[in-house]
């Protein structure tokens, strides 16, 4: 192609940068959305129910509820804000979940446009790739056809990290209101995200200090990021204050740090599958409840934060035989699942062809447990698969050549957004899957968008200056 033209056509797309994105993921998710065959089968996964039930009971009972045979009860193990998508949709469309699907790639289509705009404010010449690389992204186009709330919150985040890296560039303190809104939000979709503004408003002070040489100001503005994000939990805080005695948002730590994080990494340390040593964990805390005289979680009416209470108790009494390598080794495999766990292996209708589990496979390595896992498996599913990691593994180092790329233009921001990625997969532990990445996914995005252009760039140069010599000899 003569460089003249791929000029003009490279302005061109960039002047309408924002539509063209926009109209890429909309289509790419409609053909997905209409290549399956059956959306019942293919939407429900794991803990969609929760949500689609208890957008129901929220109608229903006329408060956040969830149904508890033929009684409402308070909804404590999720916060409230993908059920408040729902139940519009749910409301106009009763069990219709293709709405919910169209709303979904709506919201997805606008995360790849903002994933753009913010890729502006890191290298302008990378935002065209950044949005089309995410307008067809595998990750986000099937988590946008299932009944999950990771479209919400990613949408959220990534206009979180829209301003704070705004502040990062300007030093303005009313980015940081804004992001404080906006994380507050996406904390309300889930919970994972809690300390993120907290953490970020401890490195608000350095950062005005190196922006503007004031850090005083810094302070306010950290203040004013945090009171944003209080102030947006502030209901669910206040309920469970007033009717629980506590002010934590769910009570779904004690369940998810007992029996994924402790029952994975206690099954790592004796060679156990995970169901085992999850099952021989939650046997050991009821006979302590029994022998004790005490009320045992699922089996009576204990208070869910209660509940959530004994098995943090408990949680910390198991981690005693746990060796410290033992947990690097858990928090290690689980990062590298994060980052590298092929997104096509979540899609319904390649699980569908899954004759085995991850999570219960045994062996000291993450390499063992792969290969036993994919030994003996679907051919189908271990072709997908294999398929999947190559391309990941080509992903990832992409990803790490543009970091390298965005360190050298814009320091600061592209250190916030390896501390968000750490963030991530600190909090996730030894729990890996593509559905665990979303959250930082916008971040992969940028960078392997950015060893794209450079990639471009010079072969664009590359043909320039042949052309250049051509036309001079």
């Amino acid at each position: 192609m003569n460089v003249t033209v791929y000029t003009q056509i490279e302005s061109r797309l960039l002047e309408r940068s924002a539509l063209v994105i926009f109209l890429v993921a909309i289509v790419v998710r409609l053909a997905n959305f209409f290549s399956i065959d059956d959306l019942a089968a293919f939407v429900f996964v794991e803990d969609s129910p929760i949500y689609w039930d208890g957008a129901k009971a929220w109608i229903d009972a006329g408060y956040f509820a969830r149904l508890d045979g033929e009684n409402f009860l308070p909804e404590t193990e999720r916060v409230p804000l993908y059920h408040l998508f729902l139940i519009p949709l749910r409301r106009a469309f009763g069990d219709a979940v293709a709405p919910v699907l169209v709303a979904q790639s709506l919201v997805d289509s606008a995360t790849c446009v903002l994933i753009a705009k913010l890729c502006e404010f890191l290298c302008d010449r990378t935002a065209l790739f950044a949005g089309l690389l995410a307008a067809i992204w595998p990750n986000f186009v099937i988590h946008s056809q299932l009944i999950f709330g990771d479209t919400l919150f990613v949408f959220l985040f990534t206009g979180f990290l829209y301003f704070v890296v705004r502040f990062l560039r300007s030093g303005h303190w009313p980015e940081l209101l804004y992001a404080g809104l906006v994380c507050g939000l996406a904390i309300m979709t889930r919970s994972v995200a809690l300390f993120v503004p907290f953490l970020a408003a401890l490195a608000a002070p350095f950062v005005m200090q190196r922006i503007r040489g004031r850090w005083l100001s810094g302070v306010g503005a950290a203040a004013v990021m945090v009171v944003a994000t209080l102030l947006v939990l502030s209901p669910l805080l206040w309920r469970n204050a007033t009717q629980y005695g506590t002010f934590q948002l769910t009570s779904q730590s004690g369940t998810h740090f007992l029996h994924w994080v402790v029952g994975y990494a206690v099954g790592l340390e004796q060679g156990k599958p995970f169901t085992q040593a999850s099952h021989e964990i939650q046997t050991r805390l009821i006979e302590k409840l029994k022998r004790r005289g005490e009320k045992i979680p699922n089996d009576m009416k204990l208070e869910p934060f209660v509940q959530s209470r004994v098995q943090m108790e408990h949680v910390f009494e198991e981690l005693k035989n746990v060796s410290a390598s033992t947990l690097v080794r858990a928090w290690g495999a689980g990062a590298v699942m994060n980052l590298a766990a092929p997104a096509i292996a979540m899609d319904p209708r390649v699980r569908r062809l899954n004759k085995s589990s991850m999570m219960n496979t045994t062996g000291s390595q993450l390499v063992d447990r792969v290969i036993a896992f994919l030994k003996g498996n679907d051919p189908r599913f271990v072709a997908w698969t294999v398929t999947g990691i190559i391309l990941s593994g080509v992903s990832c180092v992409l990803q790490f050549a543009g970091m390298i790329i965005l360190l050298r233009k814009c320091f600061w921001p592209t250190v916030f957004s390896c501390l968000i990625i750490a963030y991530f997969l600190l909090i996730n532990g030894p729990v890996g899957a593509p559905k665990y990445r979303l959250p930082f996914e916008p971040i992969m995005i940028i960078f392997q968008a950015a060893t794209l252009a450079y990639i471009v760039a010079w072969l664009a140069n590359l043909r320039k200056d042949r052309h250049q010599e051509s036309f001079s000899s």
